[in-house]
Parts: C-alpha cells; sequence; structure tokens
C-alpha cells in the first residue's frame, strides 16, 4: 500500500487493528462490516470539495481506486475470516455492530485529523484501504471472482452518492 507517509501508514494500521477487534469481539461478519466501511468512505469522501460539484465523476474515480487497492490485496488476505454466522441483515443487533465499528473508526480517523498527523487525502486513502481490505476478503474467502468483486464495487456507486449527498445536507443543517 502506498501512504504517503509513516503517519497515514501507522493510521491505517490503527484502524485495522480496530476494524479487526470488532470483527472479532463482535463476530460482525463480512456484509455488516462492508456497510460500516462503506459509510466510513461517504463520510470522508464528503469532507472534500469536489464532493460539492458534480459528484458522479468523484464518486466513479474513487471507486476506480478502490477496485486499484482491492485487486492489490489478490496474494494474502488483508483480515482474519470473518464468522460464517450472519445475524439477519436487517437485525437491531446487525445495525448496532455496523454503527458500533462505524463510530470507532470515525472517531479515531477524526482525532487523527485532528491532530493533523493524516491530510483529509491521506485520509481518503487510508478508508479506501480498509474498504478494500474487506471486498479483498470476498475472493479470499468466499472464492469470487475478480469480476464479481469488481461488480460489487460499482454497484456502490449510487448508494455512495447518496450517502455523500446526505452528509452534505446534515453538515449544511448544522448537524
Amino acid at each position: 500500500m502506498a501512504f504517503l507517509d509513516d503517519a497515514e501508514a501507522t493510521t491505517y494500521s490503527m484502524l485495522k487493528q480496530v476494524l479487526q477487534n470488532h470483527c472479532t469481539t463482535q463476530t460482525l461478519c463480512l456484509p455488516h462490516t462492508l456497510v460500516a466501511c462503506g459509510a466510513l468512505v461517504a463520510l470522508v469522501c464528503a469532507q472534500r470539495d469536489e464532493t460539492r460539484g458534480a459528484l458522479e465523476p468523484v464518486v466513479a474515480h474513487t471507486l476506480a481506486d478502490l477496485k486499484q487497492y482491492t485487486w492489490a490485496r489478490r496474494s494474502a488476505p488483508p483480515l482474519a475470516l470473518f464468522p460464517a454466522e450472519c445475524l439477519a441483515h436487517d437485525s437491531p443487533a446487525h445495525l448496532a455492530q455496523s454503527e458500533a465499528v462505524f463510530q470507532a473508526l470515525a472517531q479515531f480517523l477524526h482525532d487523527s485529523l485532528a491532530a493533523e498527523r493524516v491530510t483529509l487525502a491521506g485520509a481518503v486513502r487510508i478508508v479506501l484501504s480498509l474498504l478494500a481490505d474487506v471486498f479483498a476478503m470476498l475472493t479470499h474467502q468466499y472464492a469470487h471472482t475478480a469480476a464479481e468483486v469488481e461488480a460489487r464495487i460499482d454497484r456502490l456507486s449510487s448508494p455512495l452518492q447518496s450517502q455523500i449527498t446526505a452528509y452534505h445536507r446534515q453538515r449544511d443543517q448544522g448537524g
């Protein structure tokens, strides 16, 4: 992974450990983790000035980067295996677990940005790397082909745009 400096690499490593700890201790499965990491990508992308204009090309570029990051993880699993058992995706427990890991990751990343350990551009690289780790597990644990993983990434376009827009509205309303 090509991070700009040691602070970015360290922040990524620490966030990855937070993610792994939540997955292990809360038996958080892959779909729940994708929700949390996808929301984190949207939150960080919403902070970028270029997402205030034409959102579609920015999201397309972001997803292209995500595909590259995911492809770079093809040789070895970047995370421990996810649990085989998974809660129903719409259960209150699913929502609580996804929210808890999102909040933990978002708070740590916010603290790193506030302390100026990483830049906003670095934060984008970090959150895309975390999401790529999760997407790579589709190949390593579930034997998805590269084409299947890329198709799943492509399906993020609309939800990512919607979530970024929602974050913009929330910020504009003082939330």
